[in-house]
C-alpha cells in the first residue's frame, strides 16, 4: 500500500552558474580576459588592444571558467551529472529522511522513500518539535518558508526555577515533513538494498541498514500532547540523568514529556504532577501519547557512517549516525546539517566521515559528561563549561554558575 502526498506551495531555488562573473585562483588566472588581453596588446605593440584580442581572450577564458565553476559547484553539494541516473533509496521518512529527499530532488535526483507506519497520532516518532535559530537557514535551503511552520517562539526557559534567556521555538513537524515530501509516494514494502546504487539510512535509532553500535546510549522517553486552559511556562526539570519538559505548541496546547537513563521516565513525570486531575475533572486533556528512545551516543561512537552493502554503499544521516546533542537531545538541526554534508561528499565516504566528525566534534565533550553522570563521577568546572558553551547552540544564555547548578540537578537519582 502506498500513500501519496499532495503538492504544497513552495519556493523554487534553482542553482545558476554565472558564466560572466567568476572568481578564479591558481592556473585559471592566466586564462582571464585581462591577462590574455594584455599579452595580445604587447604582441601587436599597440597602445590600445584590438577588438580581435578582446574576443579571443573572452573565448579562451570562458570554457576554463566554466570548469572552475563546476568544481566549486560540486564542492557546494551540486552533484555531477552522470550518463545513467543513480537508483537511490531513502530508508525513513522522518525529518532527516524527508530533508534528504527534498535536497536530492533539488539536484535533479529522484529517490524512492521507504517508511514504516508509526503508531502515533501525528504519524512520526519521536515527536519532538523543538528547535533553534539555525532551523530557518536550513529550511530555506530546501526552498521552503520556515516562518510557515513556527508554532510558538519564546525568549526564555525555566530550568530548575532559574530563568534562562534563550531563543527557542516549536514548529509544526508533521506539516514540514509533508511539504518536504511533496508529490512523492511512500513505499511501505521492505527495502531491498541490492536493487539500488545508493541507500540513505535515515531510520534513526533503528539504524536498520548500518552495522550495530557497540556501547550505544539510548535515552527512554515518553511524551504527552495536552490541551489546557491553564497557562504553562516553557519549563525543563532535570533529574535521573535526564529531564522533563513542557514546550508550548499554541495558546492552549503543550508537549509534556520526560526522558531518563536512570529510571522509569513515566514514573518520574508522574511525580512532578504536571499531568493530573483535580476533583475528578481533568484539568488537562491528553490528546495523544507516545514513547520512544533518543540516541545520545554522538557521532564519534556511532561509526561507521558508510557500509558497502550495495554498489555505492549505505550512507547514514541524522540520528542513525548519532547526530543528536547528548545533553540537549536536539537532533532536528544536526540531522539536516548531516544531509548537506552528505551532498558535499557524495562519492567520498572518507571525506564524509571526517566532515561529520569535525562538524559535530562539540558533541564528544557532551558525551563525556553523560558518561561521567552514568558512572556517578564527580562533576567539575570544565563539565559546567561544556554545558555553558554548547547551550549557545540552542540559543540559551547559561552562565557558568547556572551550568554547574544544572549539572548537579541532572545527576540526582
Amino acid at each position: 500500500m502506498a500513500v501519496t502526498l499532495t503538492p504544497a506551495g513552495v519556493m523554487s531555488t534553482p542553482a545558476v552558474v554565472n558564466l560572466n562573473r567568476v572568481r578564479v585562483k591558481g592556473w585559471a588566472f592566466f586564462a582571464q580576459p585581462f591577462f590574455i588581453y594584455g599579452i595580445c596588446a604587447n604582441i601587436r605593440k599597440r597602445k590600445q588592444p584590438l577588438d580581435w584580442c578582446k574576443e579571443m581572450a573572452r573565448l579562451i577564458a570562458r570554457p576554463l571558467n566554466v570548469i572552475k565553476e563546476a568544481k566549486k559547484s560540486m564542492m557546494r553539494g551540486q552533484l555531477v551529472e552522470r550518463s545513467e541516473p543513480l537508483k537511490i533509496a531513502i530508508a525513513g521518512a522522518g525529518m532527516t529522511g524527508a530533508y534528504a529527499y527534498r535536497l536530492l530532488k533539488s539536484q535533479g535526483l529522484q529517490a524512492d522513500v521507504y517508511h514504516r507506519d508509526c503508531r502515533t497520532a501525528c504519524g512520526i516518532n519521536p515527536c519532538a518539535w523543538g528547535t533553534s535559530r539555525d532551523f530557518f537557514e536550513l529550511v530555506r535551503a530546501a526552498g521552503l518558508h520556515p516562518e510557515k511552520y513556527i508554532l510558538q517562539a519564546t525568549d526564555h526557559v525555566w530550568m530548575e526555577d532559574v530563568r534562562i534567556p534563550g531563543d527557542l521555538m516549536t514548529f509544526d513537524k508533521p506539516a514540514l515533513i509533508q511539504d518536504l515530501l511533496q508529490g512523492t509516494t511512500i513505499k511501505k514494502d521492505p527495502l531491498d538494498v541490492t536493487g539500488y546504487d545508493r541507500v540513505i539510512d535515515a531510520t534513526g535509532i533503528s539504524r536498520s541498514y548500518l552495522p550495530p553500535i557497540q556501547g550505544d546510549v539510548l535515552l527512554p522517553c515518553i511524551q504527552r500532547r495536552i490541551e489546557t486552559s491553564e497557562p504553562l511556562e516553557n519549563r525543563i526539570k532535570l533529574g535521573g540523568v535526564g529531564y522533563a519538559w513542557i514546550f508550548p505548541l499554541s495558546r492552549y496546547g503543550y508537549h509534556i514529556g520526560c526522558g531518563s537513563l536512570a529510571g522509569d521516565p513515566k514514573a518520574y513525570l508522574a511525580s512532578l504532577g504536571w499531568i493530573e486531575t483535580r476533583g475528578g475533572n481533568p484539568s488537562k486533556k491528553v490528546l495523544c501519547a507516545c514513547s520512544g528512545r533518543v540516541r545520545l551516543t554522538g557521532p564519534l561512537g556511532s561509526q561507521p557512517f558508510v557500509d558497502g552493502d550495495t554498489a555505492q554503499g549505505v550512507w547514514g544521516v541524522g540520528e542513525s549516525i548519532g547526530c543528536v546533542a547528548p545533553l540537549a537531545g536536539d537532533g532536528v538541526v544536526p540531522g539536516m546539517k548531516s544531509v548537506q554534508i552528505l551532498l558535499q561528499h557524495w562519492d567520498d565516504p572518507e571525506a564524509y566521515t571526517k566532515h561529520i566528525l569535525k562538524e559535530f566534534r562539540w558533541m564528544e565533550k557532551e558525551r563525556q559528561v553523560i558518561d561521567k553522570l552514568l558512572s556517578k563521577g564527580s562533576l567539575r568546572i570544565k563539565d559546567a563549561w561544556v554545558l555553558k558553551k554548547n547551550s549557545r547552540r540552542m540559543g540559551m544564555q547559561v552562565g557558568l554558575k547556572e551550568a554547574l547548578l544544572l549539572l548537579r540537578a541532572l545527576s540526582v537519582r
